[in-house]
């Protein structure tokens, strides 16, 4: 894989050398490998909340909605605010709670809510009056999830079925989210699904219908094609992971997206006794070569992998050591020869044939790729790769009027 030289990361070094690197022709890919399993007659919602899980809403949204997705999700208006100011028309859903208080911006938007209360549907419809528009919403079902949604009984589809009379409302789409689709066992995925579509029933005998009904999320995407109904909501699999341990993705047509580099800062060897880092942790049984990285858990980088994990440099694992600091984090690089101030580091991803994958970090902190890649902060750059080149650079920290 052709990848831009260091020079061209750090702009000749003048930048701070640490960067996310995106490879938007693997996202592309994913997102076309999601396009086959679903097929042609289903419509794709991407999920793009959390800034596209850290890989950059914008640049994420445009390329998914290139190469196969027909709608975008997130969760907070704010979000879908953001893709619009970005001149992204296609139809974007918010996944959580909008209160009634926002309905002008929502409308004015031209985004969906999800709604589960009749007076935020009530204070949508009466905006969308006013301003002469429509206002299209999706009504959040729980089926398990104890999130948010109505918990179908006789009550809610008497509260829908007053939702579906309100003037200038498009009933535009009913949800639910399965809870334990991403493991083997989908006794549990299979009662959620059995109580959505008993709702769904429920309302149309009395008379509300909807223009797309959806459920699946990575998982039930891979999973449960009997499922998918009108509309697919895969989230975690297009930046190139799998749904969970235990439902996996095709690694040879889904790949990760997100990598993270550095460059190192500092070299020195130090003696037999001596100590790195906060409280001591490491100390040298004999002289050990140590190079500095400029990325700690402040952009990142997190402070349980201490003394857990390894880099990449020139091609070969690097055992960090001491505890990863907020700003920086020390690696023993003894047994690789001419180490130098500007070498680039890999923190997860690939360097030559080497990897490491972002889930063997994972692993080691016992949580989900989705948490690390979400916290790589707005301190780390983001740099779009397409083609071996950067297509863009985003630094979120650039001084803006």
């Amino acid at each position: 894989m052709t990848r831009p030289t260091i020079e061209e990361c750090t702009e000749n070094y003048t930048k701070r050398p640490v960067w996310a690197e995106i490879d938007l022709d693997r996202a592309a890919g994913n997102m076309r490998e999601i396009r086959r399993i679903t097929g042609s007659n289903r419509l794709i919602t991407a999920v793009v909340k959390a800034d596209a899980y850290g890989h950059g809403a914008v640049m994420l949204a445009k390329t998914f909605l290139a190469n196969g997705a027909n709608r975008l999700a997130v969760s907070s208006l704010d979000e879908g605010v953001e893709l619009r100011q970005a001149k992204i028309d296609a139809p974007i859903l918010i996944l959580g709670h909008t209160a009634g208080e926002r309905a002008k911006e929502l409308i004015e938007n031209d985004i969906d809510a999800a709604v589960f209360t009749y007076a935020d549907s009530k204070a949508f419809s009466d905006m969308a009056v006013t301003l002469g528009r429509k206002v299209r919403l999706h009504i959040a079902v729980d089926t398990g999830m104890c999130r948010i949604g109505y918990v179908p009984c006789p009550d809610a589809v008497a509260d829908v079925k007053r939702i579906s009379e309100l003037p200038n409302v498009v009933m535009e789409g009913i949800f639910t989210h399965f809870s334990e689709a991403d493991i083997k066992d989908k006794t549990w995925a299979h009662e959620q699904y059995g109580r959505f579509s008993d709702f769904i029933e429920k309302l149309a005998a009395a008379g509300v219908t909807f223009n797309v009904c959806h459920c699946c999320n990575s998982a039930g995407t891979l999973e449960l094609p009997d499922f998918h109904l009108d509309m697919i909501r895969p989230g975690i699999i297009q930046y190139g992971y799998d749904a969970s341990s235990e439902v996996l993705v095709d690694s040879n047509k889904i790949k990760p997206v997100m990598s993270l580099h550095c460059c190192i800062t500092h070299v020195k060897t130090i003696g037999k006794g001596d100590a790195v880092g906060y409280g001591r942790h490491f100390k040298a049984d004999g002289p050990v070569k140590v190079a500095t990285l400029p990325i700690g858990y402040a952009d990142g980088y997190a402070r349980g992998l201490s003394q857990k994990t390894d880099v990449l440099i020139h091609g070969k694992r690097a055992r960090q050591i001491g505890n990863i600091c907020m700003d920086q984090c020390m690696v023993d690089v003894t047994h690789i020869p001419d180490v130098k101030v500007g070498d680039e580091v890999v923190l997860f991803g690939e360097q030559g044939d080497a990897s490491i994958p972002v889930t063997e970090l994972t692993d080691k902190l016992q949580t989900i790729v989705h948490e690390l890649t979400c916290n790589i902060n707005r301190r780390v750059p983001r740099l779009y790769v397409s083609g071996g080149k950067i297509i863009k650079r985003q630094e979120y920290l650039m001084y803006k009027e």
